[in-house]
């Protein structure tokens, strides 16, 4: 009987031990959500301003309402399409579509593809030539490509840079039957080539468009049209499925984007050029483009958005203290901190 007794509250023991650790890692897992939350929603524009347009957020200092932006080299506008009733961003006076806009500098817009198109009797039914005009924000030399889609198409990219200086390349794509292309090669000739944008140079315009030797007559059958784009290096991948007909009108060009036109460090002398990096815990550098200006970033172990008053906060300490408690506590949490973390914080 005595041992009956004790088997049972043996039992009951370890049944409060069993409790009280699962409340505690709960408890831990709340103390968790809550912190990291804390740390993942911190604002990017100004009080009272809108966060987005659409489904693309606009972080300060970009804006699209009145007083909501840096200066007018950040005003976004937010309008609604004529085929769709959602809000899309766009740069002003373009048709330059918003896709992302980044802290460090880099500006995702969406350019439009241009093509030429024939019958078989080789009688031109369509040609688009695109223009690009480039204000404030300049094409990445280095992040982007010009594509040519065609078994009898060349490319041909022109730019002006901020001097007035033109210069003209192109690349040829070609194929006599589409038995010769090989599925999802490389865009190296056949069917597909590709080109640098021009560098080591501000532009300010661009314009591209395909050209055809033999009005397609020979390839007809399987690509009666020839397509030339600009794209982010590594946002297309060739297929032949594209030869008969380029289902995308569109494609995500990079952009360059920095403060002013002074270096970090006039900028942070110059007390008249509204040093941009309002945030405490902030610094500025210089931006890594053909074009003077900065940016701003938030201290190492801090977070945020390094252009708003009190824009960037600590993590380095409440990382600190999250080890420390899952440690002492319980270890079985280690593995949940660290999937929060890297799921919050992967880059």
């Amino acid at each position: 009987m005595n041992f009956i007794v004790w088997s049972k509250k043996v039992v009951v023991r370890q049944t409060k031990v069993t409790m009280a650790l699962h409340s505690k890692q709960m408890l831990l897992m709340l103390v968790l959500v809550v912190l990291f939350t804390k740390v993942a929603t911190q604002p990017m524009s100004l009080p009272n301003c809108p966060k987005k347009c659409g489904s693309v957020t606009i972080p300060f200092p970009f804006g699209f309402t009145e007083g909501c932006f840096l200066d007018s080299t950040f005003l976004i506008n937010c309008n609604k399409t004529s085929n769709s009733k959602k809000l899309v961003p766009f740069l002003p006076n373009t048709n330059q579509t918003v896709l992302n806009i980044s802290l460090n500098g880099e500006l995702h817009v969406a350019w439009p593809v241009a093509k030429d198109c024939y019958t078989k009797n080789r009688v031109r039914t369509e040609q688009t030539i695109q223009q690009i005009n480039m204000t404030h924000f300049h094409i990445s030399p280095t992040r982007n490509k010009l594509v040519a889609v065609g078994c009898d198409t060349s490319g041909i990219l022109g730019v002006i840079d901020s001097e007035g200086n033109n210069y003209t390349s192109g690349c040829l794509a070609w194929c006599n039957r589409h038995a010769d292309l090989v599925a999802n090669e490389s865009c190296s000739g056949p069917g597909c080539c590709q080109i640098s944008v021009a560098q080591g140079r501000v532009l300010t315009e661009v314009f591209y468009f395909p050209l055809s030797s033999s009005s397609h007559s020979a390839v007809y059958d399987f690509n009666p049209c020839g397509y030339v784009f600009i794209v982010e290096n590594g946002a297309y991948i060739f297929t032949t499925t594209d030869l008969p007909k380029l289902k995308k009108k569109n494609f995500p060009v990079l952009l360059d984007w920095a403060v002013g036109n002074q270096t970090c460090r006039k900028a942070q002398k110059d007390l008249s050029s509204n040093y941009a990096c309002k945030a405490d815990k902030s610094i500025c550098y210089d931006a890594a483009t053909n074009k003077s200006g900065y940016l701003c970033k938030c201290f190492d172990g801090y977070r945020g958005n390094p252009y708003l008053i009190h824009g960037c906060e600590g993590i380095i300490y409440f990382l600190s203290l999250v080890i420390i408690l899952t440690y002492l506590y319980d270890s079985s949490l280690r593995d949940i901190f660290f999937l929060f973390f890297f799921f919050y914080f992967p880059g």
